[in-house]
Parts: structure tokens; sequence; C-alpha cells
């Protein structure tokens, strides 16, 4: 496992929220923050984007630990039952683990419960799996960003824009058609 200072200084949020990790594994993760003040909403009760949060990075820290080498990540969409709430001053968990690891997306489901062992949510998130770059060739071919930069390359803004919407709209055709075609394991 590496040290809870590295693994919050790869994700400076997880600094902020006051994430402390307590097992890193491609099997588990587990990560903990007490529940500040400053991170509650109405009734002095943690706040569910900071719930999500945590468990967003610990989900996130799943998909980096079972990544081919070279490969990044990136959240495709996160689901979150609330059960429970946590008051101020209390100590969360967050206990992630992978329920799918394909090619282009990796699954990872996360508990986050009380001190008590009481249950305070559930989060379900797809991670998309980010080949790594690929390196100019030999014949001086390029590479997709390099690719991808080129096409707009002195063009106005307005056509940068313009180009740039239906990239996004290709993406996203792109992400429905290799989710639907991978296999499940």
């Amino acid at each position: 496992m590496t040290d809870n200072e590295t693994l919050v200084r790869t994700n400076p949020f997880a600094g902020l929220l006051g994430v402390r990790f307590l097992e890193v594994t491609p099997k588990r993760v587990r990560a903990q923050v007490t529940v500040r003040e400053d991170m509650c909403t109405a009734g002095n009760v943690l706040h569910g984007g900071a719930l999500m949060s945590l468990a967003d990075t610990a989900g996130a820290y799943i998909a980096v630990l079972n990544l081919p080498p070279g490969a990044g990540t990136t959240t495709l969409e996160s689901k979150t039952n609330f059960f429970a709430p946590a008051p101020a001053g209390a100590a969360v968990t967050a206990e992630a683990e992978p329920l799918h690891v394909g090619r282009r997306t990796i699954v990872a489901r996360t508990q986050i419960t009380s001190e008590a062992g009481k249950l305070l949510a559930v989060v379900t998130q797809t991670q998309m799996v980010l080949e790594p770059p690929k390196q100019s060739s030999a014949d001086g071919a390029q590479d997709p960003q390099q690719q991808l930069a080129s096409l707009f390359a002195g063009k106005p803004i307005a056509e940068q824009k313009a180009l740039l919407a239906q990239l996004e709209r290709a993406g996203a055709a792109l992400y429905k058609s290799w989710a639907s075609a991978e296999p499940d394991e």
C-alpha cells in the first residue's frame, strides 16, 4: 500500500475532504473522513455531495489500480442511494470494490458506513478506461492528440466551437457503442 500522503498528493481534492486511506489494493479500497461542520448541510449532517465525493475518490482508486499499463480513467456515471445521515464529528468509512473490470470500463461499488457499521449510502460508478496515447510512428504518422490539434489549427473560434460540438456528439455515440459491445465477464 502506498502511504496516505502520496495518495492524497495524487488527488488534491481527497486532501481537501480530509480523506485518510486505510487500505488500498486492486480488490478493495477503504477510506475514511471525519465529518466537519464545513462539510454539513441543514441539520448539521454530512452533505450528500461530500459523501458522493468520498465514494468517487475510493471508486476511482479501484479503477486506477485495475488499469492496464499507461492507461487513465475518468468517471462516466455515478449513482447514489442514501440511507442514513452522518452527523458532524462522526467518522464515515467508504469501502469500494470492483464489480466489473473490462477493457473499456470498470464498475465499482462503494458502501459508506458509520463508525457503528450502519449503512449510510451505496454508490455504484462506472469508470471509462482511457487508452494510453499512441506515439508517432517511424513513418511520421501523427498520434491521435496531434491529429485532433490539427483539426482546430488556424480556424476561427466559431468554427472551432462547432467542430468541438460535433466531436462531443460523436464521442457520446462511441461511448454508448463501446459500452453495449463490451461483453460481461
